[in-house]
């Protein structure tokens, strides 16, 4: 959970921008706020841009981010970068990126998003390099939207949880219970304006000897708030129940290993099916949300508690591109590179690129998330020694992460993506920087 105090910069940019009339919130956006598709859509492109993108991100580095992530086509450009801070000079920040990007890359469409400690905050569209008519959006993640606009309140937000029919908060209530009712309903209706597509709105008061939960309908907070409900109605709209911390948490993963594989791959080809079908957004998302719960769950079956030997030090950083039309896989301990046609097995590569039919690069290996962070910081000897899985893992690779890969012959090797580009409806060309750790 973030601070306060980037909680309010947030409210307070986004604020002057909404009512400044110079922000737009996107019609078609769904629960996970992404108004592009997992698979590109018709933005994807085929040619190599590969110097371009490296040279691109390292511009925008140089003007204040502390990373970026760049993806260049014939049709699109799109830059996420990390800001420095979230304040007045965020959007002259996004501007200059686009012109930067456009210079680099002169597509038909350019798409800015800056980010903050991980947080998607604001969105920058040029079409056509029209820089006289450029879109500005609020692309926070629902959930993030509500738990930082909740901090108007005096609580203490816990978990946010947003699908397509309901928005769930826990959270601690630390006002006086004089004006719990009064608050609650204006945090309701918060919650709804934030992603007004939910069919109720549920609010979770922890306290010591248990939880509150208190729940209504999307459609009897508007009725309330355009005066349909009278005060003597109030106690109808609303349901109560109490119960015990913890009561409902239990785990609903698979009840075996073989389970779980069968749902993963089942979640797999569901999402890869929909895809190819011209699926809407939102089914497509919903799809994936359920692969990353199955991934998640089988994962859980498959990582080891054996420790793994590493030396406290980090070896030099090297930089390998990996293809799906040519070298698709490198072992980490000798640099060497190995393509489709040849054999491909645990003993000569240590990670593959996967050549799956999305937007987003993924790797096929047995690797960790440590999350946000970058190689030129990792401190070597915070790298766990244990918790890898023991049969091969397959997943999205985001830029701005760390992860951590078992070798084949038991070393560590720690790898961020550094460039992607889709170079055709299932191919892709990804740069990553990585260090055996250890040395070498």
């Amino acid at each position: 959970m973030k601070g306060k105090v980037i909680f309010l910069l947030i409210i307070l940019i986004g604020g002057y921008l909404y009512i400044s009339d110079y922000i737009k919130i996107p019609d078609n956006l769904g629960p996970d706020n992404n108004p592009y598709p997992p698979d590109g859509g018709s933005n994807s492109g085929s040619f190599s841009t590969g110097e371009v993108a490296k040279g691109l991100r390292q511009t925008v580095i140089d003007m204040g981010a502390s990373d970026a992530y760049v993806s260049l086509s014939s049709e699109r450009t799109l830059v996420q970068f990390e800001a420095p801070a979230v304040d007045e000079a965020l959007m002259g920040m996004a501007y200059e990126v686009a012109k930067k990007a456009y210079e680099a890359n002169p597509a038909k469409e350019v798409r800015v998003e800056a980010y903050y400690l991980g947080e998607p905050i604001l969105g920058l569209t040029v079409s056509n390099g029209n820089f006289d008519n450029l879109e500005f959006e609020d692309i926070r993640r629902p959930e993030f939207k509500v738990e930082s606009d909740l901090w108007l309140f005096d609580v203490l937000v816990h978990n946010v949880t947003v699908t397509n029919d309901t928005a769930s908060v826990i959270l601690e209530y630390l006002a006086d219970e004089k004006g719990f009712w009064k608050d609650y309903f204006a945090m309701a209706f918060l919650v709804l304006e934030d992603v007004p597509w939910v069919k109720e709105i549920s609010i979770t008061y922890l306290a010591d000897n248990g939880s509150l939960t208190i729940s209504t309908s999307s459609d009897d907070l508007l009725k309330l708030h355009s005066g349909e409900i009278t005060a003597e109605e109030l106690p109808g709209i609303v349901h109560i129940s109490v119960g015990n911390i913890g009561e409902s948490s239990e785990s609903t993963c698979a009840p075996s290993k073989e389970e779980a594989y069968r749902l993963f791959v089942q979640a797999y080809n569901n999402v890869t099916s929909l895809q190819s079908s011209g699926a809407s957004n939102e089914e497509i998302q919903e799809a994936y949300a359920k692969y990353q719960k199955a991934r998640a769950c089988y994962e859980s079956f498959i990582t080891t508690t054996t420790s793994v030997s590493s030396n406290v030090k980090t070896g030099e950083i090297k930089t390998v591109i990996l293809d799906t039309e040519g070298a698709v896989g490198v072992k980490f301990s000798t640099g060497e590179l190995r393509s489709s046609d040849q054999s491909l097995t645990w003993e000569n590569i240590d990670i593959m690129l996967e050549p799956w039919c999305v937007d987003y690069p993924a790797l096929l290996g047995h690797y960790i998330d440590l999350g946000e962070g970058s190689l030129d910081t990792l401190d070597p000897s915070e790298v766990p020694t244990s918790g890898y899985p023991t049969e091969e893992v397959s997943g999205e690779i985001k830029a701005g992460h760390v992860y951590v890969n078992l070798n084949s012959d038991g070393s560590l090797t720690a790898f961020e993506l550094v460039s992607h580009e889709k170079t055709g409806d299932c191919s892709h060309r990804i740069t990553i920087r990585y260090a055996n750790i250890g040395g070498g």
